[in-house]
């Protein structure tokens, strides 16, 4: 029986945090990341798109961003709204960084900069996106909406919150233009969940302890492999889901290593069976008192005890 789940994965260098999917299997925990994938027509890269909206007299351009350079962040699309101008295209999607706007690299601008292009780009602006896999997970939730200082008539804006209504600028169409429906033999795309890291549960660990510390982190764990391979840490929305996780997957690990048991002790002679095998945490006491923690492998056979710093393969 497979289980699948959104949890977020914690990065603990940039201090961002990253929506992701689990799935679960006997024998493997995988982590899958969203990417915008090309399923059908030419595609040169899927990587980068370039899309050409037509500003549209009621709605604007159809879309929200939200960061901006000030935030050590690339400006992504966080709202689409149904049926208007960025989502008659079907190649535009929320988490969408913009690159370029109208040929204007804007990777490392500002948010009000991009909002001032988008704002007076003409009736037909052309914006080159690339798909953010580990977009910060505040980049994607809507946050709110501007504020009163942030109306339609000052332009001012907020790179948290979402920027869409002084999007709009000026349309010289009084007519209603033409909708920005995909051409034809234009690639279509879609966002799907793709296989990122397999983590292979036999002899695996669980660890719910912050790095160094005695601390048990909140919500949160991280899986690693026998080989060393780690899930990096994994965060929950609510207790009750991180416990449910915590104890599917602590299950697998346990059946695993009952069956490899089985099959050692298959080798051995009844009076020499192996009885339980499994991790353990060694507290190790440091000159300055400081406590630390290093992973052992216990097993206990036949009439022995065992330590091992890895375990026996």
């Amino acid at each position: 029986q497979t289980k699948t789940g959104i949890a977020l994965l914690y990065d603990e260098v940039s201090k961002n945090a990253y929506d992701i999917r689990l799935k679960l299997t006997k024998e493997v925990l995988t982590i899958q990341k969203q990417d915008v994938v090309c399923v059908s027509g030419s595609d040169h890269s899927a990587n980068h798109r370039t899309v050409t909206l037509r500003r549209q007299p009621v709605g604007g351009l159809g879309l929200s961003i939200k960061g901006g350079a000030e935030h050590k962040v690339p400006v992504v699309i966080s709202k689409m709204f149904k049926d208007q101008a960025a989502d008659q295209t079907g190649m535009l999607f929320i988490g969408d960084a913009i690159i370029q706007v109208n040929g204007i690299n804007v990777e490392s601008a500002t948010h009000e900069e991009v909002v001032h292009l988008l704002r007076n780009a003409g009736d037909e602006v052309t914006i080159t996106v690339q798909y953010l896999r580990e977009a910060p997970s505040f980049l994607k939730l809507p946050l709110g909406s501007p504020g009163p200082s942030s109306d339609h008539s000052s332009g001012a804006s907020s790179p948290l919150f979402d920027s869409g209504l002084h999007l709009n600028g000026n349309s010289t169409n009084t007519a209603p233009s033409s909708p920005s429906s995909p051409i034809a033999n234009e690639p279509k795309y879609e966002k799907r969940w793709l296989d990122a890291l397999s983590v292979p549960l036999s002899m695996a660990r669980i660890s719910r302890y912050k790095a160094g510390t005695d601390k048990l982190r909140s919500n949160a764990f991280e899986v690693l492999a026998l080989d060393g391979v780690s899930t990096g840490i994994l965060q929950f929305y609510t207790t009750q889901e991180s416990a449910d996780w915590l104890r599917a997957i602590s299950t697998n690990i346990s059946d695993l290593t009952l069956q490899n048991m089985k099959m050692a002790n298959k080798c051995c002679s009844p009076s020499d069976q192996v009885i339980h095998m499994g991790w353990v945490n060694e507290k190790l006491e440091g000159t300055d008192s400081s406590q630390l923690y290093k992973c052992k492998f216990l097993a206990l056979k036949g009439s022995s005890f065992y330590l091992f710093s890895t375990p026996p393969v």
